[in-house]
C-alpha cells in the first residue's frame, strides 16, 4: 500500500489501451482493452485490480505463484506465467513498469515556510530541540526527543517517543519508532537507486516506498538508507548499523541483526534475524541471507546464504572452504 502522506496518486486508474499506448507493448488481440488497472505492485503483494512486472529468474517462483491479473513480463516468460494472468509483453518490463509508475504517483508537494519549525509539526513533551535545526508540515515527534543541531526532519515524517538524532542528520519518507539512536551526519529516505536502461539511456524510476525504522535500532554515522521503491526498506527492532554503512531500496533486515563499518547492503536483499555481518563487505542485490548467518569482513556475498551459515571471502563461501583455499595458495 503506497503511503498517502508522502506520495499522491495523480490518476484513479489506466486502461489496458493507455498502457498499451504510452509503453508500446503488446497483448493479445482478444483481452478487452478497456480494462482498468488501479494500482502497481510487486508480483508477491498484487491482487486483481493491479499491474507487476516479470523482468529476473530469480523471481520465477514469485511470478508463477502472483495473484496479479496484469503483468509486464517478456514474450518468451508467457509460458510460465498463472493460467488467469495477463500477460503484457515488453522487451523490457522493468522499463515498461517505470513509464506507468510515473503515470500513476508524484512526490507530494511540500508546504515550506520561512519557519524552522512548521506550524503544523506536532512535538512531544521534554523534547530537546537544538539551534538550526528544522521541522517540516505534518511531523509528529513523540515525547523525550532529542534532535541536535542542523537536522532536517522532513515533511510528513514520524518520531516515536525516546529517540535521539545526532547532529546534520536528515530524515524524510520515514516512520520512526521508539528508543532510537541515530549518529552524526545519518541520511534516511532518500531516493533508491533505481533507473531502468533502455535504448541507451538510464531512465529514472519513481521511488514510492518509504523507510521504516523500528524500536530500539542505533544507525551510525555517515549511514545513508535509501527508502523503497515499491515495498518499504525495513530495519526492524534491535538491529545495530555502525558508521558509514549505505542500505539500499526495498531493504529488509530483521530483528537483532549488527551490521558493521563500510558495510553495503544493495537493493531487495533480506537479512534474515540476528545476522552479523564483519565490517566492509557487500551484499548483492536480491539475496537472502538466513537467521543467525555470519559474515565475515570485506566479504562479497552474491548468493543466498542458509540458516547459521558461516561464510567469507570474494565471492563469499563456507568459512571452512574459504580457510582451505587459503592454506593452499599460501602453498604455491
Amino acid at each position: 500500500m503506497i503511503n498517502s502522506k508522502f506520495f499522491l496518486k495523480k490518476q484513479e486508474f489506466l486502461t489496458l489501451n493507455d498502457i498499451i499506448r504510452v509503453t508500446d507493448a503488446k497483448i493479445e488481440s482478444s483481452i478487452d482493452l478497456n480494462s482498468k488497472i488501479y494500482d502497481i505492485a510487486t508480483l508477491d503483494n498484487s491482487d486483481e485490480t493491479q499491474l507487476t512486472f516479470y523482468s529476473s529468474s530469480k523471481y520465477k517462483d514469485n511470478f508463477q505463484k502472483s495473484c496479479a491479473k496484469y503483468c509486464f513480463a517478456r514474450g518468451n516468460d508467457k509460458k510460465l506465467a498463472p493460467s488467469d494472468m495477463i500477460i503484457i509483453e515488453h522487451d523490457d518490463p522493468y522499463y515498461a513498469y517505470s513509464v506507468i509508475a510515473d503515470m500513476l504517483y508524484e512526490v507530494k508537494s511540500c508546504k515550506t515556510t520561512s519557519k524552522m519549525i512548521d506550524d503544523s509539526a506536532i512535538i512531544g513533551k521534554n523534547c530537546i530541540i537544538s539551534p538550526n535545526t528544522y521541522i517540516g508540515s505534518d511531523v509528529v515527534i513523540g515525547d523525550n526527543c532529542v534532535i541536535g543541531p542542523n537536522c532536517s526532519i522532513m515533511p510528513g515524517c514520524e518520531i516515536g517517543n525516546n529517540v535521539t538524532i545526532n547532529a546534520n542528520s536528515v530524515i524524510s519518507f520515514a516512520i520512526i519508532k521508539e528508543n532510537v539512536v541515530i549518529h552524526n551526519g545519518v541520511s534516511i529516505g532518500q531516493d533508491g537507486f533505481g533507473y531502468a536502461f533502455f535504448k541507451n539511456k538510464n531512465h529514472k524510476i519513481i521511488q514510492i516506498g518509504i523507510v521504516e525504522i523500528h524500536n530500539n535500532v542505533e544507525i551510525g554515522a555517515n549511514s545513508c538508507i535509501d527508502r523503497g521503491a515499491i515495498n518499504n526498506t525495513i530495519i526492524e527492532d534491535d538491529v545495530k548499523i555502525d558508521n558509514l554503512c549505505q542500505i539500499a531500496h526495498n531493504v529488509v533486515i530483521r530483528k537483532g541483526c549488527v551490521i558493521a563499518g563500510c558495510s553495503a547492503i544493495a537493493g531487495s536483499s533480506e537479512i534474515g534475524n540476528f545476522v552479523q555481518i564483519g565490517g566492509g563487505s557487500n551484499i548483492s542485490g536480491h539475496i537472502k541471507v538466513g537467521d543467525y548467518a555470519k559474515i565475515a569482513g570485506m566479504s562479497g556475498v552474491t548468493k543466498n546464504v542458509s540458516n547459521f551459515e558461516v561464510v567469507a571471502g570474494i565471492p563469499a563461501r563456507s568459512m571452512k572452504n574459504w580457510l582451505k583455499n587459503n592454506a593452499k595458495l599460501n602453498k604455491l
